[in-house]
């Protein structure tokens, strides 16, 4: 599998945030964690079967009987706490600003709730998209298409224009679901696609890349 792709074949592009933008595995542990213990539930096995997902879809999975909206509010507000934790995924920063340097817009399709989501970016110091969709903008989560629909829509594309960066099966899914080209970021997704374009383990290799490419057009 290549670890890169023509960004210039794409109109757009959606980027999933956790794990594809941020590292934010250890700020989700800590939130989950005493939510598992008070229920009886395996850490790892939630983290495993949620990643990707809303905290209300994998709630519903794991413990329908309870209150869905309050338990959600409830972790989402636990993650708060904890985002101290969370990190740039290496090089997403520069790669962003290549993007605005060749003029390829983009926009979020994440999991997260908006507060959670503003407030990582801005821990990692990451630019804020003009647009995003987050967990309270759709009816159905990933691994349904719905939110990259709504994320090609907010940039006036169709979805085949669009190549998506993620790093679960649940959102890998949702995007060929969706008709999207899918660059698989670290090393979560196995799935196998003929749309799945890419395999990177963060953006490091690709911003090089880049870099020799732009002195090389400059001479």
């Amino acid at each position: 599998m290549k670890q890169f792709c023509d960004l210039t074949a794409y109109c757009g592009v959606i980027f999933d945030m956790d794990g594809t933008l941020v590292d934010s595995d250890k700020a989700i542990a800590k939130a989950v964690e005493p939510w598992c213990q008070m229920h009886n539930l395996d850490l790892d096995m939630v983290l495993k079967t949620g990643r990707g997902i809303r905290f209300k879809d994998f709630i519903t999975h794991f413990v329908p009987h309870l209150d869905i909206h309050n338990e959600a509010k409830n972790l989402e507000r636990a993650e708060e706490t904890f985002v101290n934790c969370v990190n740039e995924v290496a090089g997403a920063s520069r790669f962003i600003h290549y993007l605005s340097e060749i003029k390829l817009p983009w926009v979020l399709a994440t999991s997260a709730d908006k507060q959670n989501a503003i407030t990582r970016m801005q821990t990692c110091q990451l630019p804020i998209p003009a647009e995003m969709v987050t967990a309270q903008d759709v009816c159905k989560g990933k691994p349904d298409p719905e939110p990259f629909m709504l994320a090609a829509e907010k940039l006036g594309l169709q979805t085949h224009q669009c190549l998506v960066f993620e790093d679960s099966e649940a959102g890998v899914t949702g995007a060929l679901e969706a008709g999207c080209d899918v660059v698989v970021v670290g090393g979560f997704c196995q799935l196998t696609h003929p749309r799945i374009v890419a395999r990177i383990a963060d953006y490091t290799s690709w911003n090089t890349t880049i870099e020799e490419a732009v002195k090389t057009c400059k001479g």
